[in-house]
């Protein structure tokens, strides 16, 4: 159910995306990266072209939208695009909702979240709030479409200013991408470097969508700058629309076997429940 196309989706699988009751849309443009590729987790994958920018209509429509819910309901601003990508600072936002029993769900990894910290400590203390970190790798990733912001030593500072603060934070381990960042030794030391910060979760994510465009487009970025990898993913995916790791059942097992001597959320379950008291799903398998 669309309640507004340029504000508000519903999330009719709650299970899912974090738990969240609503998508929020608030933004125009989307995020380069969904150009090429998306991952299970990504609740609004589509990519139009055009560079993220502010939307006036879209936060008036919100801020009126969530005034009519009776119900605690969760808000959830991802990554298509980040909010912080068309905002230096949400504190507006965040101040609007301080007069309702609404939480939010934040995917970003926008050091602009540094700015927001304190007022966004503040609604959590009677709102529930999570704020997730995507990550892809400990040190940047060769290829043209990932940024400075989708690995560990680049958002390290952000990791920190967080573990500080009572606001509850996870890390989202995405994308993986078959013989760029999917190597078993490389994720362990990426999940030791998390781990040092104690976030509230870590979930990963080794699987890969497309549709036709995507795959054109990731198909030709590779063509470009990694050509020695296009035979080898034509031999093992062609054109198929979903992709794992070659090396899954490996990661899985060592991301299991270092979380489970931790006290970290890792099933979708456990992580919803972190900041969603209603919740009460039975329990979820990670993968």
């Amino acid at each position: 159910m669309i309640l507004n196309s340029s504000s508000l989706i519903r999330n009719r699988q709650k299970d899912k995306f974090f738990g969240i009751d609503y998508y929020a849309n608030l933004c125009h443009g989307s995020n380069d990266i969904y150009n090429f590729l998306s991952t299970p987790l990504d609740f609004f994958p589509l990519a139009n072209g055009k560079n993220p920018s502010i939307s006036k209509n879209r936060e008036e429509d919100f801020i009126k939208q969530i005034k009519s819910f009776e119900e605690q309901k969760i808000f959830g601003f991802f990554q298509n695009p980040d909010i912080y990508s068309c905002h230096d600072s949400i504190d507006y936002l965040i101040n609007q909702m301080e007069e309702f029993k609404h939480g939010l769900f934040i995917e970003t990894n926008s050091l602009n979240l540094l700015g927001d910290l304190d007022v966004l400590e503040k609604f959590s203390k009677n709102h529930p709030l999570l704020i997730g970190i995507p990550i892809a790798s400990v040190t940047k990733i060769d290829l043209s479409f990932f940024d400075d912001s989708h690995h560990f030593k680049a958002i390290e500072k952000l990791m920190k200013a967080l573990s500080k603060t009572s606001i509850k934070f996870g890390v989202i381990i995405k994308p993986v991408i078959p013989y760029v960042n999917d190597d078993i030794d490389e994720f362990k030391d990426l999940l030791n470097h998390v781990i040092d910060y104690e976030p509230s979760f870590i979930y990963p994510t080794f699987s890969l969508n497309f549709d036709s465009k995507k795959l054109n487009n990731f198909y030709q970025v590779i063509d470009q700058e990694k050509s020695n990898l296009k035979s080898t993913y034509y031999d093992l995916y062609g054109y198929k629309k979903s992709w794992q790791s070659p090396n899954i059942t490996d990661l899985k097992r060592q991301f299991i076997f270092n979380i489970k001597k931790t006290n970290i959320a890792y099933s979708m379950n456990q992580i919803i429940d972190l900041y969603k008291e209603s919740s009460h799903q039975e329990q979820i398998s990670l993968f």
